[in-house]
């Protein structure tokens, strides 16, 4: 029994081998592949092949992207998201790209969806107070006494700027000044001056008499004026006649009167603002003693511009 049950065993054995061989002789000719290479071929990509092809830039041509989006934002000054989409291609990416700049320091959120850019060496704004003003809104514009500002004529800059603009907004602050919103007028005269789009000088002045507040507010106007060069009288008049207003032309005919020493305008432009001037008599100011009527003018008004140079 002994004998036969080893028998037994080496059978089971032999069979067991001959499956074993069955098995491999019935494999395709493929089966010879280890599981790697049944493995299909796209397994074979890594992880680098996988990318787009915007993955293969390198560290350089990375720096190389942030310098070029940088001098093409600082070429603008000031800048909206929309503008960002231009330049990069894909709005997905506008969102990290903008915050990413932020928090480099290259550029800064001004208001709502106006950016600017920051120089790097100076770490302060690439655009001045004048600049970014009339950049806010498409029909911006820099008025009153703040043109006088950006003309170069102000005694002091303060801490606000005028914008004159259709669009409303609330007054806010960027960099220690104060964006202040004022009503447009019709058909103003305005230029480009070192990057700002401002009143013309002429515009200004008319604009300033109209529209000033009080003793110290007249004072702060003639000392401006005070400052100016040589004053285009067809464009004043130009001014007053879009205005239509008797007033002003008493306003102005005083106080320019007053300051001939330093407008130096010619007698014709008096004689036309008299013959405009409202036949009611005015006040320049209300609230304010010592005032005397000036009959040529039919106004009541200080009896002379005291202003120090």
């Amino acid at each position: 029994m002994g004998m036969d049950g080893q028998d037994g065993y080496g059978e089971k054995m032999s069979g067991m081998s001959g499956m074993g061989d069955e098995g491999k002789r019935g494999q395709l000719p493929g089966a010879k592949y280890n599981r790697k290479q049944e493995q299909s071929p796209v397994a074979k990509y890594n992880r680098k092949q996988e990318q787009l092809p915007g993955a293969k830039y390198n560290r350089k041509q990375e720096q190389s992207s942030i310098a070029e989006y940088y001098e093409k934002m600082r070429e603008l000054g000031c800048f909206t998201l929309q503008d960002v989409t231009e330049m990069v291609g894909e709005r997905s990416a506008v969102t990290y790209l903008v915050n990413d700049y932020q928090r480099r320091g290259y550029i800064e959120r001004i208001h709502r969806n106006l950016y600017t850019v920051i120089n790097r060496e100076t770490e302060e704004p690439a655009l001045t107070r004048y600049q970014i003003g009339s950049r806010l809104f498409p029909d911006a514009y820099i008025a009153l006494h703040s043109a006088f500002g950006a003309w170069g004529y102000a005694p002091e800059e303060g801490n606000e700027v005028f914008v004159a603009t259709q669009t409303r907004f609330t007054d806010f602050r960027y960099n220690g000044v104060f964006y202040r919103r004022v009503h447009p007028r019709p058909n103003a005269d305005t230029v480009w001056h070192e990057g700002s789009l401002v009143t013309s000088l002429e515009q200004t002045v008319v604009d300033s008499l109209h529209s000033f507040e009080g003793e110290a507010g007249l004072e702060r106007v003639a000392e401006c004026i005070m400052r100016l060069p040589h004053l285009d009288v067809d464009k004043l008049l130009d001014c007053l006649e879009r205005y239509g207003n008797g007033y002003l032309y008493q306003k102005c005919g005083y106080v320019l009167e007053q300051l001939q020493n330093y407008v130096k305008l010619p007698r014709a432009f008096y004689r036309e603002c008299r013959e405009h001037c409202a036949s009611t008599v005015r006040y320049m100011m209300k609230g304010t003693d010592g005032l005397i009527y000036h009959k040529e003018w039919g106004i009541y008004a200080p009896a002379y511009l005291e202003v120090g140079e």
